[in-house]
């Protein structure tokens, strides 16, 4: 392995918020970051704003809720030929004021599929390519609860 290479990390849900300001800090300090995200556009505006150079970043287009994409974005990512150092996820869903339940194509309820089913199955199949890196991190997120504003952030 190319130890001057940049470290790599794939970021779900980078196209706001904590996933954003993570692949910012990860890319000033000389990582590539994957930006997986379901909007592409969404996602190059915010990478743009903020100041991901092009060339720090790839962004590529996974929906959680949707284990055939999620297994397409792992292929995807394998195709290139890239190391993976890090997994970050982040994405999240937070759909308080549905009156009925959205369904995964899978069938789940998009909730569940996308923030615990999705990254589980995510996690599970980049395992491999983690355990190649030197000191290789898998992080989870969970923000919903961290902000008082939100019925979420109101849970004792």
């Amino acid at each position: 392995m190319n130890d001057t290479a940049p470290k790599t990390v794939i970021i779900t849900g980078a196209s706001s918020g904590v996933g954003l300001w993570s692949a910012r800090a990860l890319a000033e300090r000389g990582w590539h970051v994957v930006m997986a995200c379901r909007d592409l556009a969404k996602a190059e505006a915010a990478a743009s704003e903020v100041g991901i150079a092009p060339a720090a970043r790839t962004l590529m287009r996974i929906d959680l809720g949707s284990m055939a994409s999620v297994r397409a974005f792992v292929a995807a990512f394998r195709a290139g030929g890239r190391p993976l150092d890090a997994l970050l996820l982040n994405a999240a869903v937070y759909l308080p004021r549905l009156t009925a339940p959205m369904r995964s194509p899978e069938g789940y309820e998009v909730s569940v599929a996308t923030n615990y089913f999705g990254h589980f199955l995510l996690a599970n199949l980049l395992i491999p390519d983690l355990q190649q890196a030197a000191a290789p991190r898998l992080i989870t997120l969970g923000t919903v609860t961290a902000n008082s504003e939100e019925f979420g952030g109101k849970v004792p």
